[in-house]
């Protein structure tokens, strides 16, 4: 009597010791903040490429920050070595981020989220315009670590 006692404990002991299998896993989210790592930039004019460049040399000052309220900032350093912040307000819907700003800036507008994990954010920009009859179009690519 006393083994079968001394078995049950074990055995319902080992039970609650048994992993949840149902267990949240930590959702992947954009709130955070994300250092600049790389800019590529592809210009056409005519469905031709005209200018391809692309930009790896960030310092800490150059990241975004996405608060979880839907504002959020960008901090660059100026040609002239300063530090400018830049206040936004962002939506995210599935892969679309939309940046808004009450002033104007080269970086407002709706980017598509190509890559999103723990570590990685990387984004796209396309833009065109017709000017003159010709055809531009720009492809930003912007890559961003934690």
């Amino acid at each position: 009597m006393r083994y079968f006692f001394v078995v049950a404990v074990l055995a319902c002991c080992l039970a609650s010791c048994k992993k949840d299998s149902n267990a949240a896993n930590p959702e992947i989210t954009i709130v955070g903040k994300w250092y600049l790592k790389k800019y590529h930039t592809r210009s056409y004019k005519n469905d031709i490429l005209v200018r391809d460049t692309s930009r790896s040399n960030y310092t800490a000052t150059d990241f975004e920050i996405f608060n979880a309220d839907g504002s959020g900032y960008t901090s660059n350093l100026t040609p002239a070595g300063e530090t400018a912040l830049i206040k936004y307000n962002y939506t995210l819907n599935g892969k679309t981020l939309m940046i808004t700003q009450n002033t104007p800036a080269f970086y407002e507008g709706t980017y598509t989220i190509i890559q999103l994990t723990e570590n990685t954010l990387e984004v796209t920009y396309e833009s065109a315009v017709v000017y003159n009859g010709d055809h531009y179009r720009g492809i930003d690519n912007v890559l961003f670590k934690r």
